[in-house]
């Protein structure tokens, strides 16, 4: 079959009433209907396909049921809602000009969405990879996805869609024919990792690393590998786990793992004895040159994102390539032609609009910030000097989600900087603001409460030969800051 889904399959998956909007179904009408083929999921009206089904969810600020009417009009084949819904609510319009559209009614129209992904799960035979961890997690889903491919039909989650809802979407959108799933997994807070990894129900689990991320909602860091240990909650009979050798909490993750009765606990990292080894590793400022040994196996390649942490987790990827019975050393050759995922270490060639010789690199680390991942960026951007590239510039912004614990972390980036070869230092943000004011004064650029702010000061500042490293967690919005750079000196 074609089809992502039947109307009849979603129907029976979700338990739900079909409706045909402008006629009644009856007799053979109906088994027409069931047959129908949805081609697509999705629970945001403005990405929907032609022959989609649209999940109306009630958000936070918004309820979807408001876009069921666009939705149809976009070309949705089905519209899954609740039962007490009506389409004719909409400024006296009668629902004509939606006639033809098939309403898929239920309870909870979330707990459907879950409902459809556990039934995704149910009919594929495929293996099934879950990753997690504190940071790494979207580079090194990336990398298994590309390397899978390679193998046979490969479905992953997109961007990050990781949570409560993007893993129940991203089952629902596993083709029914996929050979192997790569989902990511995240949390803010404790008991969220466990019902996903329930559902995902992997064969193998990577955890990249434990980190003072989100530590604002735990009491430590010791609650958060606590938290992450989670995704051993439904790891298949006879699964396989990798652990972060390397990590200071590799003992309890090992202890939990052994606790959920995990079958197959294995590690990587540098450590002798571990079970995916980096042997050597060359770390260039484009690429990194690696020997590992893979469960016995030796193999070399090279990496086109810098970054020994990035090189690790790799290593976990390959792991996990092997565990599923994939040939390493063809796996690891498309390494070398992978690139950094948007806002986690980009690289933008930029030229000054008065000199169109000139050479500025930009690295957009927008995405995302925490202790560990800054102290790594800000030890990057310090290596890079050549000939080529002369100043280092950090434009930072707040790390969030660090609670009680966030004005110890911000200052300690002061004596850090102080001590790396790190020439000026822009940036935004309460918390950022306790950093610069503790900077030497040399190495101070320009602070602003406003991310956008600090746009024209490092415009005026930027000579040839200059490294621009932006980094902060998303809510701090120094993404503005790399599209406004990158749209003027592209």
């Amino acid at each position: 079959m074609d089809y992502l889904w039947t109307v009849g399959e979603v129907s029976e998956a979700v338990k739900g009433q079909i409706e045909v909007l402008g006629s009644e179904v009856i007799g053979s009408d109906v088994q027409g209907v069931e047959a129908s083929g949805i081609n697509s999921v999705s629970i945001d009206s403005r990405t929907l396909e032609e022959d989609a089904l649209y999940i109306a969810i009630q958000g936070v600020s918004q309820d979807g049921h408001a876009f069921v009417r666009s939705a149809f009009q976009a070309g949705a084949k089905a519209c899954l809602v609740s039962k007490d819904f009506e389409l004719d609510g909409s400024e006296g319009a009668d629902g004509s000009d939606c006639s033809g559209g098939i309403l898929i009614r239920v309870e909870d129209t979330f707990k459907a969405l879950q409902d459809l992904g556990a039934a995704s799960r149910k009919r594929c035979t495929g293996k099934i990879i879950a990753v997690t961890g504190s940071a790494g997690k979207t580079g090194t889903k990336e990398a298994l996805r590309v390397m899978f491919e390679k193998f046979g039909h490969t479905h992953a989650s997109v961007k990050s869609f990781n949570n409560h809802w993007g893993v129940p979407l991203t089952l629902a959108r596993m083709p029914r024919d996929c050979e192997f799933g790569i989902f990511e997994v995240g949390m803010n807070h404790a008991g969220e990792i466990s019902p996903l990894s329930k559902l995902i129900q992997p064969h193998v689990a990577l955890i990249t690393t434990v980190a003072p991320a989100h530590i604002g909602h735990f009491a430590n860091e010791e609650e958060i590998a606590d938290a992450k240990a989670e995704i051993f909650d439904g790891l298949m009979d006879g699964g396989a786990c990798l652990l972060p050798a390397d990590n200071r909490h590799f003992d309890r993750l090992k202890q939990a793992a052994l606790e959920a009765r995990v079958q197959n606990v294995y590690s990587f990292g540098k450590a002798s004895g571990v079970d995916v080894q980096l042997v050597t590793g060359e770390f260039g400022h484009e690429r990194s040159v690696i020997q590992a040994d893979c469960f016995g196996e030796v193999i070399d390649f090279s990496i086109s994102i810098p970054g020994e942490h990035i090189a690790l987790n790799f290593l976990g990827a390959l792991g996990c390539l092997k565990l599923a019975g994939c040939d390493v050393l063809q796996a690891a050759s498309v390494l070398s032609e992978l690139i950094a995922p948007p806002g986690r270490g980009v690289r933008h060639q930029l030229h000054l609009e008065s000199d169109v010789s000139s050479k500025v690199l930009l690295i957009d680390e927008s995405y995302n910030a925490n202790p560990p991942s800054m102290d790594i960026a800000l030890k990057n951007l310090s290596a890079l000097k050549d000939s080529t590239y002369c100043r280092r510039i950090a434009v930072l912004g707040d790390m969030l989600e660090l609670g009680a614990h966030s004005d110890y972390y911000h200052r300690e980036i002061a004596p850090l900087i102080a001590s790396l070869d790190v020439d000026l230092v822009f940036a935004s943000g309460e918390m950022m603001s306790h950093m610069f004011n503790e900077l030497p004064q040399d190495k101070k650029g320009a602070f602003a409460l406003n991310s956008k702010d600090l746009i024209k000061p490092i415009e005026e500042s930027l000579q040839s030969g200059d490294v621009v490293m932006i980094k902060g967690s998303l809510g701090s919005d120094m993404g503005s800051v790399v599209t406004a750079l990158c749209e003027k000196y592209k």
